[in-house]
């Protein structure tokens, strides 16, 4: 069976480098076009060049912009962009909430295991 979603583009953003290293591989494996940053400026830079699918994108990063800023500047950059926000640290339900208003299409908790997050994926991309 071929997968329909083989060749899909996603863009990591987050700043945990064994995290990005691992999901990127994983996502790599299953036939995605990956790209990733540990920062807010490349990951930008890379969204307006590669023009992905879908982002994955931390809530949480140590330098630079906030995910909901990245969120913000990403969907004015690309409206229909899918955005997958990721958080460890047990937000409060209105943080989710704003999350999902400001146009993100799911909100996982950290740690999220590869099956589940394969499988969030897949769904979110399947909508299109």
């Amino acid at each position: 069976m071929e997968n329909k979603l083989s060749g899909r583009k996603v863009l990591i953003i987050d700043d945990e480098e064994t995290l990005l290293k691992n999901i990127g591989d994983f996502l790599k494996v299953s036939g995605y076009v990956v790209f990733t940053s540990p920062n807010s400026t490349d990951g930008l830079e890379l969204l307006r060049n590669h023009e992905p699918d879908l982002l994955l994108l931390d809530l949480h990063l140590k330098e630079g912009l906030t995910g909901i800023q990245i969120l913000r500047a990403a969907k004015m950059l690309k409206p229909d962009l899918k955005v997958v926000i990721s958080s460890g640290f047990g937000e409060e339900e209105d943080t989710k909430n704003d999350c999902l208003s400001l146009g993100a299409s799911a909100f996982l908790s950290k740690p999220t295991s590869l099956r589940s997050l394969s499988e969030a994926i897949k769904n979110i991309l399947e909508v299109k």
